[in-house]
């Protein structure tokens, strides 16, 4: 008894000083702790060259035993009545394979080494992508090279994917944010190629000699930039390339641009019918080219207008405060080429989608007006910064990132010049950017649902153009 007794008072003396020793070394709150500056040290690069005119970059990375290779080799667009053919192209290469290397051998070899040899393209590039384990590379070269020289199209696989392709497109009109992004960039754009978008009818008109042409066309290393990272000399993986991509020839390249586009603002409502019981809102206009030297501003003026998660406005306000939405926010685009889109989205409950509209165009209009306070501007500077660590995280990442910028034509160090360009805004030039960049008078605005139960008639906000589904 008298051990328990004395074995209790112990315990009660611990947990009466506990409080005292815990205040006494309290750590500040995450508000108040101060750091130094992020030193940003980008990742050291040597630029490299073939005999075969190919040129791209090297980074010699030897902490695991992987090499990643990126290739871009940029395209035209296809012609508006086969949109798709790129796509439809690229993977046809890798998963027809060759006569040497036929798809279901490439797999097999791949799968039993857990290496990718893998092609996609987009509408104005091609990106082949490569990684491995050190110990695979003269496999998976092997397999790039015949893939780059000699794929053989069978007409199965053009089959099986047009088949797929089709049925995307048949798809797409069940999913309604899908429908918003794209009717909203055919009226942002107008008959621009940015709004284009496949169709049964696109798809159905391609065939295997524009796939063999698509390939004839562009696939030629003069028209390659190459990226590579990973645990080889510079040598070494220059050598490997020059043997697995011998016969690999230049040629004469064409690659048409795209046309012209006219910066304008015009406002509109377009609605188009789904039977919801929520509202899917896209309000956007078009937004920036890559190379404006606003850009950093008009990123943070949007970081604070609904770019940056919980602490924005836009999803303060129509998320957190009125619980109209799960989500809600605004993203300013650039493109290297044209114009990105600058689009404020929410996905609201019918009833209330009226309320949500208004809302958002009272956002965008006041941060027009009166930019962001000190402190918001501080938060969301801040916060870019801290993010540009993660631009050198990865090797593998800057050396995409290197190829992507010499495609475009941008400086190869736009990141750090980014950074700089970030540290030295002032709250002005933010609020600037807002006045110069952001047009509510001139939003198109675009409704996915059933209006005969939404709070108010889409009318309110101006003539409405009614969509048709197929």
């Amino acid at each position: 008894m008298r051990r328990l007794l004395t074995i209790t008072t112990i315990l009660l003396a611990v947990i009466i000083l506990l409080p005292a020793q815990v205040d006494a070394g309290r750590v500040k709150h995450p508000s108040k702790l101060k750091f130094d500056d992020i030193a940003l040290k980008p990742i050291e690069y040597e630029e490299i060259s073939f005999d075969n005119d190919m040129t791209g970059f090297f980074v010699e990375d030897r902490e695991v035993p992987i090499v990643d290779i990126y290739m871009l080799i940029p395209t035209s667009r296809a012609t508006r009545d086969k949109t798709g053919l790129n796509e439809l192209a690229a993977w046809a290469i890798r998963n027809g394979g060759t006569g040497e290397w036929p798809a279901e051998r490439i797999n097999e070899e791949l799968e039993f080494v857990a290496a990718m040899v893998e092609i996609y393209s987009s509408d104005l590039r091609t990106t082949v992508h490569v990684n491995c384990l050190k110990k695979d590379l003269d496999l998976c070269l092997e397999i790039l090279g015949a893939l780059l020289t000699s794929p053989s199209f069978p007409e199965e696989k053009i089959e099986l994917k047009r088949s797929t392709m089709l049925e995307d497109v048949r798809r797409e009109n069940d999913e309604p944010r899908r429908i918003a992004i794209r009717e909203l960039r055919k009226v942002v754009y107008g008959d621009h190629p940015m709004a284009w978008h496949k169709t049964e009818e696109t798809v159905a008109a391609i065939t295997r000699d524009d796939l063999v042409k698509f390939h004839g066309d562009f696939f030629h290393p003069n028209n390659a930039i190459i990226g590579i990272s990973g645990d080889v000399t510079r040598d070494e993986i220059m050598a490997a390339l020059d043997d697995a991509l011998v016969g690999w020839q230049p040629a004469t390249i064409v690659i048409e641009p795209d046309a012209s586009l006219e910066l304008s603002f015009e406002p509109s409502v377009s609605y188009a019918y789904k039977d919801l019981n929520q509202a899917v809102i896209m309000i956007g206009h078009l937004g920036l080219n890559s190379r404006n030297e606003d850009r950093m501003a008009v990123q943070i003026m949007n970081y604070v207008l609904g770019g940056g998660s919980f602490s924005s406005r836009i999803t303060q306000k129509v998320r957190t405060d009125e619980g109209l939405a799960y989500a809600a926010y605004s993203r300013y685009g650039d493109d290297p080429w044209t114009f990105g889109t600058f689009i404020a989205s929410s996905q609201t409950r019918a009833d209330a989608s009226g309320r949500a509209i208004t809302l958002i165009l009272d956002i965008i209009r006041e941060m027009r007006d009166e930019g962001p306070t000190q402190d918001e501007f501080e938060r969301a500077r801040d916060s870019f910064i801290n993010s540009f660590v993660f631009e050198y995280d990865s090797k593998s990442r800057a050396v995409f990132q290197l190829i992507q910028l010499k495609w475009e034509g941008r400086p190869l160090d736009t990141p750090e010049r980014d950074i700089d360009a970030i540290t030295a805004l002032t709250l002005e030039d933010v609020r600037q950017a807002a006045a110069t960049y952001l047009h509510p008078d001139g939003l198109a605005i675009m409704v996915v649902g059933d209006e005969d139960t939404f709070d108010q008639p889409l009318s309110n906000f101006g003539e409405v153009r009614s969509i048709e589904l197929n």
